[in-house]
Parts: C-alpha cells; structure tokens; sequence
C-alpha cells in the first residue's frame, strides 16, 4: 500500500492544533544530529529500507490510532518507511521534502510589555531567529530569513507598518532577505557603516539612537563573530544580540579567517561581550539563532542577561582563559557558508537553489 504524503505546512498546521501527531525520522544518525524537527523520535532505518526490509520497525511500539509521519532528507526514504506503515495498518504519511521541505517553516513566539511588542520569528528546523519589533504604528525587522511576505503579514496583522530593516551582521548559514523587504515595503535598509556590502544602505553608528514609534532602538557594535556585528538594544529592556551572545554560548570568530585573524577576533568578541555584560537594567537577551530545533511552544528563545552571566562559563573568564578556550573549542564550519556569505555580501540570491543551500544546522556557536 502506497502511504499518501504531507506537506511541510499541513505539519506544521498539525502541531499549531496540538493534534497527536508521532513524527518518525529514518535517517542515519549523523544526519539527525545535524537537524532534526522537535519532539520527533528515530529509527536508523536508512540502510534496511534501501534493502526493503518490511520488518524494520517491527520493534517499535508505534501507535496504531495517531497520525504517524516520517520524514528523511529528501523525502525519498521516508516514502518507503510511510508505505511499510501503511501496509501494517498505520495511519502514515511521508513528509513531502524531507528535512529540506521543513526548512523553511517557521513559528513565532511574543513578548509584549505595553510599550513594545517583539515577535521572534523562528525557521524551526535551523534555529534562525529574527524579529518584528512593533511599536505605536511602526515597525523594524532584523535578521529576517524567510519570504518578506511572512513579516509583511505579521506585522499587517498588528496595524504597523515596517518603518526599517537591518541585519545584524553577514550571515554565513542563510540567505539573508532583508533586502527584499526593504524593497518590498519601501523600509530604511540600516547597517553597520564598515559592513564592506556592495549594496547601498544607511550607516548606524555606534550608540545610535532610533525611534520606533514610541520605543527606542540603540545600535551597538559588538564584533568578533564578524567585524560588522551589530547589536540591538531596545528600550534598554530586550537586547538583540545576533550572533555575538547565545542562550547557551557564544559566538564563533574563526569563519574566513586564518589562527593569528581568529585569535584577534575572539578578542574583538571578549571585548564586545564586556560592553554587553555592562549594560543596566539586565536586558533580556533575544539572539540570532539557536542550535536546537525550535518546538511550538511559543516560548521566546533567550533569557535575562544576569542567568546567562552564571550559566555560560565563557561569560565568567578572564581575556586570556577565555580567547585559548574559544579557539580550543570551536566547532565544524557551516555547510556552504564561503558560498552563503559571498551571496549576503553581494545581495543578490537570483537562481540560487536557497533549499538545498541552505540545508542542515547552523554552526555559529562555541558553547
């Protein structure tokens, strides 16, 4: 019996109901360590599928009265594992695209205090987190990954209009398309006035103060994981901090750079850190990605500045311990991202396959 498929959305709509849905991911082990969709189980059934063993999940106790969906890389394998669990009596259904498919889908998490709005806008499956800052009317979206129509709506659905854009530095694991909402809603384009891009935006520079409404926005320059970096301090409440600061660790400084460039930049990332552990008030500290799948939990990702002091050990070192400790840790660079990071400088992604791209986890953190 041939299992019907499910497309990325229609799972995705599943888990907004809370329907009881098992997900059921067949590949190899490495490939799930890289990404994965969260709340899902595993099975490494990747070679005893190619080979058609029917009874490769008989050791399972799968449930026979819940939707069960599998998923693979591309789709392929998890087509031969849906039809098996068809066959048996299961109600099964192979996820259209595999994990390239889920790529793109997303879910949002909120923080409102009266005066400001933040909407984290999460690509579930590589943990890219950007924001739709909303207040009075106006708007800012920083770090947007997703098709410009989604923050066009998002914010369409509060009354705001997007006033400005900006990214908080080049990234190295996704197409950026802040771009494409500038163009697309007629937004100031601000950055970061050494980001060395061949596109034209508006300078900030350091401390730079800027209305949203009624909320104010400080652009801090924070480098080390980039030079460019950039962070964003909203009414001295909420720090957006990119990929200089983590909820589980720090930034890497060593892409497009050689050992005497990676040492020099970790220091760049020590200093930037200590301006960030300067600030007042204990901001509450919303970064650029997370390296574990993103749950529809509509839970921020991120946490208050003084639990990220005592949970972080890099956070509670001295210069010298915590540059040797930076470089003695850092993990395998991203997939493609000399490629990745070519395409944002240039801005301009025409042709490019961003799926296929973009696939798999990122990789900016030392944790």
């Amino acid at each position: 019996m041939k299992a019907e498929t499910i497309t990325g959305d229609q799972l995705k709509e599943k888990f907004e109901h809370k329907d009881n849905v098992v997900v059921l991911d067949v590949r190899p082990q490495q490939q799930r360590d890289e990404w994965q969709i969260a709340g899902s189980i595993h099975k490494d059934a990747y070679e005893r599928l190619q080979q058609g063993d029917s009874t490769v999940f008989d050791d399972m106790n799968l449930p026979k009265d819940v939707t069960i969906v599998t998923v693979c890389a591309a789709g392929r394998s998890s087509q031969l594992a849906a039809d098996i669990l068809a066959e048996k009596g299961y109600q099964a259904y192979s996820l259209e695209g595999g994990m390239q498919g889920w790529n793109f889908i997303w879910n949002t998490a909120e923080i409102s205090d009266g005066e400001v709005t933040i909407i984290q806008v999460r690509r579930v499956a590589k943990g890219c987190l950007s924001y739709l800052i909303g207040s009075a009317g106006s708007a800012m979206v920083i770090d947007a990954s997703l098709d410009p129509q989604i923050y066009v709506e998002l914010a369409g659905s509060h009354n705001w209009a997007i006033r400005f854009v900006a990214d908080t530095h080049i990234h190295a694991d996704y197409i950026s398309r802040t771009i494409e909402l500038a163009s697309v809603t007629g937004a100031v384009h601000l950055f970061t006035a050494n980001a060395g891009v061949d596109y034209q935006f508006q300078p900030l520079a350091d401390g730079q103060q800027l209305d949203v409404g009624s909320s104010s926005i400080r652009a801090i320059h924070t480098p080390g994981h980039t030079p460019e970096s950039i962070s964003y301090l909203i009414n001295n409440k909420y720090l957006l901090a990119g990929d200089t600061l983590f909820a589980d660790g720090v930034g890497r400084p060593d892409l497009k750079a050689d050992a005497e460039l990676t040492r020099a930049k970790a220091g760049q990332l020590f200093a930037s850190l200590q301006k960030i552990k300067g600030l007042e008030s204990d901001p509450f500290i919303l970064p650029a990605h997370t390296s574990q799948a993103v749950a529809f939990d509509e839970k921020p990702v991120g946490d208050h500045l003084s639990l990220l002091l005592s949970q972080i050990p890099f956070l509670q070192m001295a210069e010298q311990q915590f540059v040797q400790s930076i470089i003695e840790r850092i993990p395998l660079p991203p997939a493609n991202y000399l490629q990745i990071a070519a395409i944002n400088k240039k801005g301009e992604h025409t042709d490019v396959d961003a799926a296929r791209l973009e696939a798999g986890a990122n990789r900016c953190a030392v944790s």
